[in-house]
């Protein structure tokens, strides 16, 4: 089978799991937050350094974990305020209720579940050419996979892994 050449525009789509940018910003950085518009524009400039002016941002979607407003009032509206903040630069914000163990712990649920539906879904649907995963779980590798395999003779197709690296990185 022969695959088509590189669609132009090249549609991107920056798929953003916000705990994994959140520690490596933090690690990396020594700060923990980027503004994912922000953060897709330069992914996108970079690509179009590399791959010539053809790239352009189809959307950014963010996942978060986000705490329940009765059991954390003041992490919930920092967290609102921040999401809203995304939502009117046009960051598509998925933002899942944290589960709380017996210990009144906050865990973050669903969200890796989430990113890995969309990217199959929206990939399936022609709505990008390009993801860029900003995540460094390897529970989303399948669904990688699972978007290399839309790739046939008519569909051209990739997905694209981008964070910073760390000593302290850690893999799920």
């Amino acid at each position: 089978m022969i695959a088509p050449a590189r669609p132009v525009p090249t549609r991107v789509m920056v798929f953003v799991d916000a705990q994994n940018l959140y520690h490596r910003c933090r690690d990396h950085f020594g700060h923990p937050w980027i503004h994912p518009r922000s953060l897709a524009d330069a992914l996108v400039a970079e690509d179009r350094a590399k791959q010539g002016d053809t790239h352009v941002l189809a959307g950014v979607r963010y996942y978060t974990g986000i705490h329940d407003a009765n059991r954390n009032p003041r992490g919930h509206s920092l967290m609102a305020r921040r999401l809203s903040a995304y939502e009117a630069a046009g960051v598509r914000v998925l933002g899942i209720p944290l589960r709380y163990d017996s210990k009144g712990r906050a865990r973050e649920k669903g969200v890796d579940v989430r990113l890995a539906l969309d990217l199959f879904r929206l990939g399936s649907k022609g709505l990008y050419d390009v993801a860029i995963i900003v995540s460094e779980d390897s529970d989303l590798d399948p669904a990688a996979q699972d978007v290399y395999s839309l790739r046939d003779a008519e569909r051209w197709i990739a997905v694209e892994n981008a964070l910073p690296w760390s000593p302290n990185s850690h893999t799920h």
